[in-house]
């Protein structure tokens, strides 16, 4: 469930005042609020009057009798009391985040970034270890159990912990569930897995303003949205491992395990000598098994420069996706209306982009997005004042433009990495990416500064990003594919030739020859009709 869209609910700020004491909580609030906190004054004190001497009939007459000094003269609130006609029970209600607290509210929500921050890298390196199946559902079960756990507890220091580990667990369940399936399917499947993987965040903010309209408590909430990461957890036995992550790592007893299943699932034949296929593309096509892969492999030289522009990618996506939503919200309406509003936007905006992507591409289609998007967000700060239906047609492109960005980049930047580290690939950017989720809080407060300088700043960062994007091969496009098809079709060449010159083991196997299309290894075998395992 998406942290910005559980705040409205959990962490929704609210309007407050002093409680009223206990002996005069019959007074009605409107006349408690209209003796005691003047509209200039701070919500967090109310005036100074001996309260434990007034009664309910006697207030009136105090503050119609006293001094006017008395208005200068204040007392700090002992409790406070909270506007329930929009919000229920919420965590800032529960734990009084407000006045001299309320700066705990940022460092509540700084606890689930920073474990979502480490957990985009840490899992990557774990699934990439350790396998994709059981870090998923292990890391689901952490989640659904940290989740429940959430709802029962009364202290604010044991809640702030419990939200950096079911930070993590999150974080760790969206990058490897969106690595295992874009690796269990191939061709242009791949590409619209992996983007479809993100429409149930876009509907995760319509179901979950619909939870916290009739929830209208936190503790409700939060065991309603734990409940379907305890689902997944359910389908362990039957979720199979990444075929390419077991080839790459040299598991092929498992992995022809794993294609006979998807054969008879699919009612195919797997080929006589598929076995010896994949022991060809283990040895000689460079899928051997790997050493252990670290964090700073994606820093190599090699990955180097893919890994910077995916952090710049990453960052500016995130920076102006989440800036505009907190824009949005700051339009007025119906915070409910809103956020299923923005939900059906984003919806679209994805289904839409796999349209877009198989036509053109992803490179292409990333790069004009944020180009749109961050042009818009510039745009918006020359709309004279008044012009709030163009302000929020300018908005809505913004949402829908980003939104399909935000779909795109996870498969674009999976397909930037070898197997062993597709998983830290899209953890560093999904890292980026929550470094950018921590700075959009205080990018607003630049409008202190200069009122167009948020707009400016996202639509800057949207734009260097779509144009970093030039240095990167589009390893979708079918120039990038022929290329490779040429490279596999001279070293198949090379290895028969390897063949006919003596060597006697290559002998034997030439018995038993095999195409340039069984040659592609794991990509055909069992992918053949449907491109895909279990489709």
């Amino acid at each position: 469930m998406n942290s910005v869209t559980k705040r409205y609910s959990q962490a929704a700020a609210r309007d407050f005042w002093c409680a009223r004491p206990e002996h005069l909580a019959s007074v009605p609030l409107e006349l408690w609020r209209n003796l005691t906190q003047a509209e200039t004054a701070s919500q967090c004190s109310v005036r100074a009057a001996p309260y434990e001497h007034l009664t309910v009939d006697s207030i009136l007459d105090y503050f119609q009798g006293a001094s006017n000094a008395t208005d200068s003269e204040r007392i700090a609130c002992g409790a406070y009391e909270y506007d329930d006609t929009v919000f229920g029970q919420t965590i800032i209600a529960e734990f009084g985040l407000v006045c001299d607290r309320g700066h705990l509210m940022s460092i509540v929500e700084m606890c689930f970034l920073a474990g979502a921050a480490l957990g985009s890298v840490g899992s990557g390196w774990i699934s990439d270890q350790f396998g994709r199946r059981h870090t998923l559902m292990g890391f689901a079960l952490i989640q659904g159990v940290t989740g429940f756990a959430l709802g029962f507890v009364t202290s604010l220091e044991l809640y702030m912990g419990l939200r950096v580990v079911i930070g993590f667990a999150s974080m760790s369940v969206a990058v490897v569930s969106f690595v295992l399936v874009v690796e269990l399917v191939s061709g242009r499947y791949r590409t619209i897995i992996g983007i479809l993987n993100i429409l149930p965040v876009a509907l995760a903010y319509i179901l979950a303003a619909g939870i916290a309209y009739v929830a209208r408590d936190w503790r409700t909430m939060q065991f309603a949205i734990t409940v379907p990461g305890l689902l997944l957890v359910t389908s362990w036995y039957w979720c199979p491992e990444s075929p390419r992550w077991l080839l790459a790592k040299g598991r092929l007893d498992e992995l022809c395990q794993l294609l006979e299943r998807a054969a008879s699932t699919n009612n195919l034949q797997l080929p006589a000598n598929y076995r010896k296929a994949l022991l060809v593309d283990g040895t000689d096509a460079g899928y051997e098994p790997e050493a252990a892969i670290s964090v700073g492999d994606v820093f190599r030289r090699k990955f180097i420069r893919t890994t910077l522009v995916m952090i710049v990618v990453w960052f500016g996506i995130i920076l102006i996706y989440f800036g505009i939503t907190l824009h949005l919200s700051n339009l007025g309406g119906d915070i409910y209306l809103n956020t299923v509003i923005a939900g059906s936007v984003e919806s679209i905006a994805i289904c839409l982009s796999i349209v877009v992507v198989l036509k053109l591409g992803l490179r292409i289609n990333l790069f004009l997005y944020m180009v749109v998007a961050g042009l818009s967000c510039i745009v918006m700060n020359f709309v004279p004042d008044g012009n709030l239906w163009l302000i929020i047609t300018l908005a809505m492109i913004v949402k829908c433009c980003v939104g399909a960005c935000n779909a795109i980049i996870p498969t674009f930047t999976a397909y930037q990495y070898p197997t062993t580290m597709r998983n830290l690939g899209v953890g560093v950017g999904n890292f980026a990416a929550g470094v950018a989720l921590i700075i959009v809080p205080y990018l607003w407060l630049l409008e202190h500064v200069d009122q167009y300088l948020p707009m400016t700043i996202m639509g800057v960062f949207s734009i260097i990003g779509a144009l970093s994007l030039a240095v990167l091969k589009d390893k979708l496009s079918k120039k990038y594919r022929q290329h490779k098809q040429a490279k596999q079709a001279s070293a198949i060449n090379k290895q028969h030739a390897a063949m006919a010159n003596g060597d006697s083991q290559r002998r034997v196997d030439s018995h038993h020859p095999y195409d340039a299309a069984e040659t592609a290894g794991i990509s055909n075998i069992g992918f053949a009709h449907n491109e895909s395992i279990f489709l």
